[in-house]
């Protein structure tokens, strides 16, 4: 058989998204914060955009003539869209340590220290007045960088040298001086490392407070009499050493915490009103675009070329889109938005323990959108409900299915009422925050029927995979916890429960 080339035509359906269908995506998925940072970038770049209605009386709105850069400026400053973007607490920057003239490493502290907030902000500030040498506080400033959330230092001195090409003598030395820093603790190298420092800043730190810090270990098992033995003390004299420990902080940059992220302002407000909660798109942060069309009109009556007159149609066109874009982006989200909370009000009522079954593909069908739109509508905006502020995501949670087995509740059968699975997660939360946990916590065993009890039946591996979703502990280690801070003299801390 011979194989020869033929022509076949083939007829087929695709779907052929252009820049503007893109853009439009795009803008869907953003948060208003993000919007409003990304229209500033468009403003620049576009004469024909205005920002907002300020901007727009003082780019031509009102007024003759084109806005310059300066007024383009002002206009952003006033909307507080400068700063947005900056973000992170994390100083990534190469330094010469050895070719630096003195001016360069002023320079680069002032203008590390104008661009980054918070906790690397605050430590840049020590190391411009305390740090004098200028290959130590060249070192000094990157260290910042290799910070982790708690503020520890957490790679050894090994690893800093070679990746920084630096000498073991002047880590050394810079690290002498970094943790004296406020706060107390930081650029320390693990948690016994942080909590000497906090002890050695009191002048309070003793061999058996030593003794206690090296073993940590049988602290967090329980163990008090090997703990006690440890530090050559008896049980009856560990409470006040315990007492003062549990009083130093563990995380020395928490503070700094929210600060580093800013303040997130809502996308979505949730108002009470006759017939029930109602959502709202915040004002406040839901930037506007409006077109200089009097500019357009000025400029299409005046003599240029054709090439100026086909940029300037260009982007008046463009400005126009991206008006219409913004506004069907802000009419997508305020639909799906009421929504969800239209068909969550017993959660704005009662909190989370009442939270609805809730996905995606209910408000697709509902709104006759795709679900893919209402996933980057819903993605990452924040609403402000009477419960507190939460992202629109997560009023969404799936409906327990299955059957409860033998291994949990020892019985079969459908559940008798639709739950939630944040709703499940939320009881089992409350139940534990409510225990005793040095008399009885509750086991795995023990939540099964505690929810059983109000008809939910689940099996006990789900009821384990929600605890551990929800950063709860075992009924052992929470027994644990408890016994060390009754022996401490502290009140019993509740249980915490974390979303994952």
């Amino acid at each position: 058989m011979v194989l020869a080339p033929r022509i076949e035509i083939k007829q087929s359906q695709k779907l052929m998204m252009n820049p503007q269908m893109q853009q439009a995506i795009q803008l869907l998925q953003l948060t208003n914060v993000e919007l409003r940072d990304m229209l500033a970038r468009e403003m620049e770049q576009n004469p024909f955009l205005a920002f907002d209605a300020q901007h727009y009386r003082e780019a031509g709105g009102a007024t003759e003539g084109k806005p310059d850069a300066a007024q383009k400026q002002r206009a952003v400053t006033v909307q507080g869209t400068s700063g947005v973007g900056l973000g992170a607490d994390v100083v990534a920057v190469r330094v010469d340590f050895s070719a630096s003239e003195p001016s360069d490493t002023v320079q680069r502290l002032e203008q590390t220290l104008a661009d980054t907030p918070s906790l690397s902000a605050h430590l840049i500030g020590q190391i411009g007045e305390e740090v004098k040498s200028r290959a130590q506080a060249a070192l000094a400033l990157e260290l910042v960088g290799w910070l982790d959330d708690d503020g520890y230092l957490r790679e050894s001195d090994a690893e800093i040298c070679a990746a920084l090409e630096v000498e073991p003598s002047l880590l050394s030395q810079v690290l002498a001086q970094v943790q004296g820093f406020t706060p107390v603790g930081v650029f320390a190298r693990n948690l016994a490392d942080g909590l000497r420092l906090q002890l050695l800043a009191q002048d309070g730190l003793t061999p058996t407070h030593a003794a206690l810090l090296e073993n940590l270990d049988l602290l967090g098992r329980g163990d008090l009499a090997a703990l006690a033995k440890a530090a050559q003390i008896s049980p009856e004299a560990l409470p006040p050493y315990l007492q003062t420990i549990r009083a130093l902080d563990p995380r020395p940059a928490a503070s700094f915490d929210g600060q580093d992220v800013g303040v997130a302002q809502p996308d979505i407000v949730v108002l009470e009103g006759e017939s029930g909660w109602q959502a709202y798109l915040n004002e406040a942060s839901l930037p506007s675009v409006l077109v200089l069309e009097r500019d357009w009109e000025e400029m299409a009556t005046r003599k240029i070329t054709d090439d100026e007159r086909k940029f300037m149609k260009a982007n008046v066109q463009s400005a126009r889109w991206l008006q219409k874009a913004t506004q069907q982006r802000a009419a997508t989200l305020l639909r799906v938005a009421r929504a969800v909370i239209g068909h969550q009000q017993g959660f704005l009522n009662h909190g989370m323990m009442a939270l609805e079954p809730l996905v995606l593909r209910d408000i697709a069908e509902v709104l006759e959108l795709h679900e893919s739109t209402v996933s980057r509508s819903a993605n990452g905006k924040l609403v402000q409900t009477p419960k507190g502020v939460f992202y629109l995501k997560d009023l969404f949670s799936t409906a327990l299915t299955g059957k409860s087995d033998t291994a949990g509740s020892g019985a079969r059968g459908r559940n008798s009422k639709t739950v939630s699975a944040a709703a499940i997660k939320a009881r089992v939360a409350q139940a534990v925050s409510e225990e005793i946990a040095h008399v009885a916590p509750l086991s795995d065993e023990a939540l099964v029927a505690l929810l059983a009890e109000a008809g939910i039946a689940v099996a006990r591996r789900t009821v384990a995979k929600y605890r551990k979703s929800l950063h709860i502990g075992s009924s052992a280690q929470r027994k644990r916890a408890a016994k060390i801070a009754r022996a401490a003299g502290k009140p019993e801390a509740k249980s915490e429960a974390k979303p994952s």
